[in-house]
């Protein structure tokens, strides 16, 4: 029997020891007009350090590029052609980023020519009689600015729930053996009566 419990005690300690340590790679990529910027960090709110090396590679594996994040875990990439994009960031001790920015996402100016993505509602581009590329590169860098917080937020509520989810199941175990014990101590008891 104490062996048992020792064995269960050391099991437990031994996960609990592995969530306490373990934490995720989190970044994203988006395009503001023809320039890509992305961020790399961790799940727990650290961002890479100054001067991680970012490769860029087409859908291929053909490099296209390297650049580094900055002190914020930052970078940016400007694209000189319409297609997909590949990141790929070691953070060493096995950490590793690999996101892609799909071609779509990119400005039809580039060239590799237009990305079928749907239909495109030609009354609503016709509307409006300025520099379209222009109020195009506008709206992207006014969403993108929005958008940048929100991912940060989502990247770290998804680990929370990850964590809330770790931790009732945990709670789950120890509820389970508090059962089992309860019901081996109640036939003891019935046992020696």
């Amino acid at each position: 029997m104490v062996k048992s419990l020792q064995a269960l005690l050391l099991a437990i300690f031994t996960l609990l020891s592995l969530g306490a340590a373990a934490h995720n790679v989190v970044g994203g990529v988006y395009a503001i007009g023809s320039t890509i910027e992305g961020e790399v960090g961790f799940s727990n709110g650290d961002m890479a350090a100054e001067g991680t090396q970012i490769i860029v590679s087409d859908s291929r594996g053909n490099e296209l590029g390297r650049v580094l994040t900055d002190a914020d875990g930052l970078f940016s990439f400007e694209a000189s052609q319409r297609i997909e994009h590949h990141f790929y960031a070691d953070l060493s001790s096995g950490h590793v980023l690999q996101v892609n920015l799909p071609a779509d996402e990119l400005p039809d100016s580039l060239p590799g020519g237009p990305v079928s993505s749907g239909p495109v509602a030609q009354s609503e581009v016709a509307a409006f009689n300025g520099d379209q590329a222009a109020l195009q590169a506008m709206i992207e860098k006014a969403v993108a600015k929005q958008v940048k917080p929100l991912r940060k937020e989502l990247a770290a509520y998804k680990e929370k729930a990850s964590l809330q989810d770790m931790i009732g199941g945990i709670g789950y175990i120890f509820g389970l053996c508090g059962i089992g014990i309860w019901w081996r101590q109640r036939q003891q008891s019935k046992a020696e009566r």
